[in-house]
């Protein structure tokens, strides 16, 4: 497969991003993360602070995936912080590091 080069315009304004604070709460659950047992669990809890649905799993896109599947997020920056928080809570998992979740 050949790779054709990507033609950028001559003049392309950057945005420059430093602190981006808008935030949209998605309507249909909070996630929270942690490791037990060399696993990732991730525990979909409601408003009313229920834990409603629990994953766990060692494969970052498969939990990813599932959670998505099965219609969790409803807000596309809940679904980034989920990628992020996995990735970051894989990386814990094979360093041996601790993984504390970060607030959205």
């Amino acid at each position: 497969m050949k790779i054709k080069p990507i033609n950028y315009p001559k003049k392309i304004k950057f945005v420059e991003v430093k602190k981006y604070r808008k935030f949209k709460q998605d309507g249909k659950s909070f996630l929270l993360i942690r490791i037990v047992n060399k696993k990732i669990e991730v525990g979909v809890c409601s408003y009313k602070y229920e834990l409603v649905k629990a994953y766990r799993g060692k494969d970052v896109q498969s939990l990813y995936k599932k959670i998505i599947d099965d219609g969790w997020i409803s807000e596309l920056k809940h679904a980034s912080y989920l990628g992020m928080e996995l990735q970051e809570a894989d990386h814990c998992l094979k360093t041996g590091k601790k993984y504390v979740q970060k607030a959205a």
